[in-house]
């Protein structure tokens, strides 16, 4: 009897070998990694069967023509690999034997993003399927601080590198108004393709001097944040006497305008009554349209500031 139970526990506790029908399975939602850590792409074979004879795992990305890991021969083959994956990716060998065929990607970088096919080839059956792999970066030496004053308020700058992808700003204060609106935000990628952002917002004084510059990666659900507290003293206050020479030179401006005002209505209605004066003396007022006219009737044509009076002969 010893012997009969070894030799079904031989039979039924080995994994299957790759022969049959199968399936290659995969995650159905997106796996999330940072930029820089290890990820691990899971992949397996239903139902559950050894793969390490006559079968070749192979491991491509969408958008590159080479592989990124190829497992043939019971062996690693790189000679179609991706230079950009060389020596970065990595099967579990004492998993093969139980149909775990998932991948572990090593330091990733931002190119790594994108969707992935795993495969399985056995001798009468080929079977694959897709894994998207999604990368956010956390940014670093995030801080805010005082770049100079604008008008009565004070220019506030904040600044943090290796993002990915564009993060989210925002500006808000100690009393909890969001400053957002006024703000400028500017993002410049780098070599690795991270992202690094600056904002700058004019801030005012007010009841707690605190604001905070906030950063957001929604892809991780992660953020930082920096706070600055500025003293009274650092914001511009203007002078009481300032203010009084201010408002006097308003109303003197007010009051020249108002006597040059004056004086043209004056200068208007005293050649309106010397106008009226020479109808009354000499007679009729006639008006061109052109600067020269002669003969006029039977008179002389005298011209004066644009009126042209009509003398009788007598």
């Amino acid at each position: 009897m010893e012997i009969i139970d070894l030799i079904v526990l031989f039979l039924f506790g080995m994994p299957l070998s790759i022969h049959g029908k199968f399936t290659v399975n995969g995650p159905s939602h997106p796996v999330v990694a940072i930029v820089g850590e290890d990820v691990l792409l899971e992949c397996w074979l239903k139902p559950e069967m050894s793969v390490v004879r006559n079968v070749v795992v192979r491991w491509l990305k969408s958008d590159l023509g080479s592989a990124v890991h190829t497992y043939r021969n019971r062996e690693d083959n790189t000679a179609d690999q991706d230079l950009n994956y060389r020596g970065r990716t990595e099967l579990f060998k004492d998993e093969l034997t139980k149909g775990n065929i998932s991948l572990r990607i090593k330091n990733t970088r931002v190119q790594d993003e994108g969707k992935y096919i795993c495969s399985a080839d056995g001798e009468t059956d080929f079977k694959e399927t897709t894994i998207e792999l999604k990368l956010g970066g956390l940014g670093r030496e995030h801080w805010v601080q005082i770049e100079g004053y604008q008008k009565n308020g004070i220019q506030l700058v904040c600044e943090s590198n290796g993002w990915f992808p564009e993060p989210e700003l925002l500006w808000t204060s100690g009393n909890g108004q969001d400053l957002t609106a006024q703000s400028e935000i500017r993002f410049q990628e780098d070599s690795k393709g991270l992202v690094t952002v600056q904002s700058n917002v004019a801030v005012m004084r007010d009841s707690s001097n605190r604001f905070k510059c906030l950063i957001q990666n929604k892809l991780l659900r992660k953020e930082q944040e920096a706070t600055i507290q500025i003293s009274d003293d650092f914001f511009p206050t203007v002078s009481g006497w300032l203010v009084f020479l201010s408002v006097i030179l308003c109303l003197l401006i007010a009051t020249f305008t108002a006597g040059i005002v004056w004086i043209g209505k004056k200068y208007r209605y005293a050649k309106g009554l010397e106008v009226d004066k020479s109808v009354k003396q000499f007679g009729k007022v006639l008006t061109f349209k052109y600067p020269q006219c002669s003969n006029v009737g039977r008179g002389n044509l005298h011209v004066q500031e644009g009126i042209v009076i009509l003398l009788n002969e007598d």
